[in-house]
């Protein structure tokens, strides 16, 4: 008589019930990313958006946020937002955010991954190539 537990079995059921638990989690990743307008990332659309952030230190940065028709500069610290000035000249509006374009090469993490394994060569022992295509 063998009383010993069959281990075998029961990493089986684990490994199943791990799965039906992931199935469950990326199943309701899923539906909440197509249902609330809030899942979409990268700020395409949106009237508000941070040009820039510069950190000055523990708790404490200046960011430019562009709203519709102006460019607010922000002193932000652990417990206030702070309005230090506006900017409303169309031709300084249209420099700052042109130069945050160009700085900003952000995308989706699906961008950065795609780009990242673009990177990587087969066969080339984990040497990277560059990226001439951006």
């Amino acid at each position: 008589m063998n009383t010993s537990p069959d281990l075998t079995l029961a990493t089986v059921k684990m490994v199943i019930a791990l799965g039906v638990v992931l199935a469950v989690i990326w199943g309701l990743y899923r539906i909440a990313r197509r249902s609330l307008p809030m899942a979409q990332a990268g700020g395409k659309g949106k009237m508000i958006q941070v040009l820039e952030s510069q950190y000055l230190g523990v708790k404490k940065n200046i960011t430019l946020v562009q709203v519709p028709g102006e460019v607010l500069v922000l002193g932000v610290g652990p417990d206030r937002v702070n309005l230090l000035t506006r900017i409303d000249n169309p031709e300084i509006i249209k420099s700052i955010a042109d130069a945050s374009a160009s700085q900003r090469s952000f995308g989706s993490f699906k961008d950065h991954l795609q780009r990242l394994t673009r990177l990587k060569t087969p066969g080339a022992s984990g040497a990277r190539k560059a990226d001439t295509t951006e």
